[in-house]
């Protein structure tokens, strides 16, 4: 078993969130069982991805918003 962990950072390297860390159950470790495994994972986590990322920036978008309304 592998464990996949997420951490999305910004162009300075700075982190920006650390999403949950996820079992990936290889099987026997096959061609195919790892890519099942893989589109599984894909699909649990890009969902979970774009909206941290979409979340961070309207974040930004407000925050910026804000400066120049100031």
């Amino acid at each position: 078993m592998a464990k996949i962990e997420i951490i999305i950072k910004d162009e300075l390297g700075e982190e920006l969130t650390r999403l949950q860390s996820m079992d990936l159950e290889l099987g026997s470790q096959s061609i195919d069982e790892i890519e099942t495994a893989v589109e599984k994972l894909k699909q649990k986590m890009l969902p979970e991805i774009s909206s941290e990322l979409m979340s961070q920036a309207q974040r930004e978008f407000t925050k910026e918003k804000k400066k120049t309304q100031n």
